[in-house]
């Protein structure tokens, strides 16, 4: 039930970037129990970070929407149900069946396995492996026309470490130095760690899992290279922050 791109090199790079929540996508039987519309979903989901993904030469992008199953979350809350597992979006007008339900939570935990096969795979001819769990997030709550929400709070790129030990704080603060004050669009990237987001179960799962062997980092974008109320893509933004932040991590991960 989780449809999407799966594309490996021949693994000269020790780098596998994922966009789980750009998928729009809904399994037909969802369809008629979904409580919020197709807008609305899109403006929730993570449109265009498969663009950042894709720029790496491994990369993972599921197709399915979060809606569907969340990806970034464990087998048991993967599937929205009631208002509180969404940020209180009314994502269900009729209840789950529970043969669906456990159809949904076993697409997740064999989309877990591909994961952990690829990651494996991987490893086989690298120690290290570097994972970037891409998102991306609104930033304009009050409206199409409201005011951006105040930039204290909301850094056009965060990094989430909470799922790493802190002995490699310092080697992902290297990163965040180097992005932080980078030139984009006539002005310079605020990029901070652990603001707002700190990272979900995916990356949880990864370092977990892989001890050791594998640094997953949570990379949020705010949506400043899109009108997150219309999806309209600002073409020139987004080509020069996803290539600016490839560059950039591209450096980094050669230090």
């Amino acid at each position: 039930m989780i449809d999407g791109a799966y594309v490996f090199s021949d693994g000269k790079a020790p780098i596998l970037a994922l966009s789980i929540h750009d998928g729009h996508c809904m399994p037909e039987e969802l369809l008629s129990s979904c409580g919020i519309s197709d807008s609305t979903r899109l403006r929730e989901e993570d449109p265009f970070t498969s663009g950042f993904a894709g720029l790496f030469p491994n990369y993972i992008i599921p197709h399915t929407s979060r809606f569907a199953i969340d990806l970034n979350r464990p087998p048991e809350k993967a599937v929205y149900l009631k208002p509180e597992d969404a940020w209180g979006l009314p994502v269900r007008k009729s209840e789950v069946p529970p043969d669906l339900l456990l159809k949904l939570r076993t697409a997740h935990d064999n989309w877990y396995k591909i994961a952990e096969y690829q990651i494996k795979r991987m490893l086989s001819t690298h120690s290290q492996l570097l994972v970037l769990d891409l998102h991306s997030y609104n930033h304009r709550r009050g409206g199409i026309d409201a005011a951006p929400d105040p930039q204290i709070d909301n850094p056009d790129i965060i990094i989430g470490r909470n799922n790493i030990c802190k002995e490699q704080y310092p080697l992902v603060d290297k990163l965040q130095e180097m992005l932080n004050g980078a030139l984009f669009q006539g002005t310079t990237i605020d990029c901070r760690c652990d603001v707002k987001f700190t990272g979900g179960y995916f990356p949880r799962w990864v370092n977990s899992t892989f001890p050791g062997s594998c640094l997953c980092l949570a990379i949020e974008f705010k949506k400043i290279f899109m009108n997150e109320w219309t999806g309209e893509l600002d073409l020139e933004a987004y080509d020069e922050l996803r290539h600016l932040f490839h560059s950039i991590v591209t450096k980094w991960a050669k230090l």
